[in-house]
């Protein structure tokens, strides 16, 4: 609608427009004649009787009781040439024989003639809007607002759109309408509304992450006392995250917690902090934050949801790009506060005190290199105590080095090795146990002796040894298709075991030990059309004739990708935590905790991570588990089982 003036305001309000147009520049001015004239040209000022502009150099002075209405601009541009005055004219003949298509018409003949009459693109604008045409309405009216602002106050027309969009739950058109609101009319009463909206329809029903982000903040620099301050500060942060500003997420989201602390987004706004802090891989503080959520939450679907983010934040995964030498993880070894991991390209040993993660290379640097200077070696295997670090390689035997001399030494098939591809090593006080691809080779550290036990000689199952485990009486062997074997250490003698409930032709993938008793996981794989594919775990313990016991699990039989990712590990008992010690499994659908018999507590793997990758090993530290794949090296937060969904 155009602004209309009495003669007063009119006097007044020119008065103004000339002072301006001294100050900042030249002032220009449609005049709109009551008989249906309409002049444009740049403002001379008016007095008491007239009102006086320049047309082609030329003065005009126009009787104030002669003038319909008078819309100021200030861009000499807007002035339409002849061609473009001539169909606006006779549009608006049309208008006054109520022969609307025409004037529609003529209208778009003077805007085609000059693109930026305002006046005519108003016109189509009302013209649309009494048709009901919302959508044509609002173009034709965004026009005029673009083109001159000042002259045409629209933005209750714009607001109304918005709203009448809102309601039909065309949430584009409605943003756009009350976006036209806020850019041109920032100083309306319906400006505040319409940005805050603006950008909630942006975030909330558009998914518009950052046109959303930019509106808000627009939103908030123009309006920072809204009553839509607090939903904005919480959608901010929640936005800056997902475009990528983790930190400034970070710091927007803790202002916000700090200052709403009885905000009904408060739940929400951890979650969206915690996401925050996992894309910068502070774990444990986005742990905390889901924690708390699912915590403080009533809300069912909000708990499960913190739960889930929880589990996915309980696991940092670490790959080449955090200094390891491949993503090919082999074997892990806590060693205190120093992780030592084998990869498919050498070792590597990285500080993890305090909860850091720092690469160190004074020492991996001429172990990788022992045998060939350009190829590190390819480790399969490690075993670590105070003393010493052995590692077992798939194509150059075992290197064994002290750690207080900081001395290494080879072994091979030359020197004691039955063969030179080692797939496990334990470490039991005087003796060292290697599996390798031609049997069991013990090494006895104080006299240098190796004793070496196959299928030939000592009737093992296969000669494979692909796990070994070492208890205080026995040792244990497995193989890739053969089986299982134990060795009594004191008759020095070795014997199947075939338990029952585990298929012949299972394969071993590997072992832990706590006191007596030993566990071990398996799989079996169907060649037959049925496809039954299994693994499990098992747990075997002698009684008092030395007879073994065992209990063979099934676990989620068939739903693992492959079966044969599975691995087991137990958390070492003490006096204190004796009946609590974990006994964990990891697969590829995460890591599964059994505290008490026959239940489990999942911690769930991230999507981006496990799937199909193959897993190589697991050991365990204080509160963590180290699991290794072929895509990478998982830390995984244990206490994440604590919580589990309702």
């Amino acid at each position: 609608m155009q602004n209309g003036f009495n003669f007063r305001q009119l006097l007044i309000g020119f008065i103004l427009i000339l002072w301006t147009g001294v100050v900042y520049g030249q002032q220009y001015a449609s005049i709109y004649l009551k008989n249906g004239d309409h002049l444009r040209g740049r403002w001379l000022g008016a007095d008491e009787k007239s009102a006086h502009i320049e047309i082609y150099n030329q003065r005009l002075s126009i009787p104030l009781s002669d003038v319909k209405n008078i819309v100021p601009f200030e861009d000499v541009d807007l002035i339409p040439d002849a061609a473009a005055e001539k169909h606006f004219r006779h549009g608006e003949a049309f208008l006054q024989l109520e022969m609307r298509e025409e004037a529609k018409d003529r209208f778009l003949a003077a805007i085609a003639a000059f693109p930026k009459y305002a006046e005519a693109h108003y016109q189509l604008g009302l013209l649309f809007q009494e048709e009901g045409n919302n959508d044509e309405a609002i173009r034709y009216f965004g026009h005029v607002a673009k083109i001159n602002a000042e002259g045409y106050n629209m933005a209750a027309q714009f607001r109304q759109a918005g709203d009448t969009y809102f309601a039909a739950e065309e949430y584009r058109k409605a943003v756009d309408a009350y976006l036209l609101v806020f850019r041109h009319y920032s100083d309306h009463p319906n400006a505040e509304f319409a940005a805050y909206t603006a950008g909630f329809l942006l975030t909330e029903e558009l998914d518009a992450a950052k046109e959303g982000l930019s509106t808000l903040q627009e939103a908030v620099a123009q309006f920072p006392d809204s009553m839509h301050l607090e939903r904005a500060s919480y959608l901010m942060g929640v936005l800056q995250s997902k475009v990528g500003q983790a930190a400034i997420a970070v710091d927007t989201l803790t202002k916000f917690i700090l200052n709403y602390p009885e905000s009904e987004w408060l739940i929400a706004t951890h979650l969206a902090r915690g996401d925050a802090f996992l894309q910068l891989r502070q774990n444990q503080d986005a742990f905390t934050d889901y924690s708390y959520a699912y915590e403080n939450t009533p809300n069912l679907k909000m708990k499960r949801e913190a739960q889930k983010k929880r589990d996915e934040s309980a696991w940092t995964i670490y790959k080449v790009s955090d200094g390891l030498p491949s993503n090919q993880i082999q074997a892990v070894a806590v060693d205190g506060e120093t992780l030592w991991i084998g990869t498919a390209k050498g070792l590597a040993q990285i500080d993890i005190s305090m909860g850091s993660w720092q690469p160190m290379t004074n020492i991996t640097e001429f172990i990788n290199t022992t045998f060939d200077e350009t190829d590190p070696i390819h480790v399969k295997a490690l075993d670590v105590d105070e003393q010493e670090l052995w590692i077992g390689t798939l194509n150059h035997g075992v290197i064994r080095y002290n750690k207080l001399t900081q001395i290494s030494e080879a072994y091979n098939t030359r020197n004691g090795l039955p063969h030179k591809t080692v797939y496990d090593i334990k470490i039991d006080g005087d003796e060292v146990w290697i599996g390798t691809f031609s049997g069991v080779a013990r090494y006895h550290r104080l006299t240098g002796k190796w004793t070496t036990y196959n299928r030939e000689e000592d009737y093992l199952p296969a000669d494979d040894i692909v796990a070994l485990a070492v208890a205080p009486t026995t040792v244990w062997i497995g193989t890739s298709a053969s089986g299982i074997a134990a060795y009594d250490r004191e008759l020095d003698y070795w014997r199947d075991f075939e338990p029952e409930e585990l298929r012949p032709g299972s394969s071993i993938v590997n072992f832990d030990v706590v006191g007596n008793q030993v566990f071990f996981t398996w799989y079996y794989k169907d060649s037959s059309d049925s496809n039954d594919d299994r693994s499990g775990f098992a747990i075997v313990a002698p009684n008092e004739f030395k007879e073994f016991k065992s209990r063979v699990e099934e676990v989620i039989s068939g739903t693992l990708v492959p079966v044969e990712n599975i691995y087991v590990a137990v958390g070492r008992a003490t006096e204190e935590t004796a009946e609590s010690a974990p006994l964990v499994l990891a697969t590829n659908d995460g890591l599964y905790i059994q505290k008490q018999p026959g239940g489990w507590d999942l911690i769930e793997a991230p999507a981006d991570w496990f799937g199909v990758p193959t897993l190589t090993c697991i050991a365990l530290g204080e509160g963590f588990a180290w699991v290794g794949s072929s895509n990478g090296l998982a830390k995984i937060n244990m206490t994440a089982s604590a919580l589990q969904p309702e």
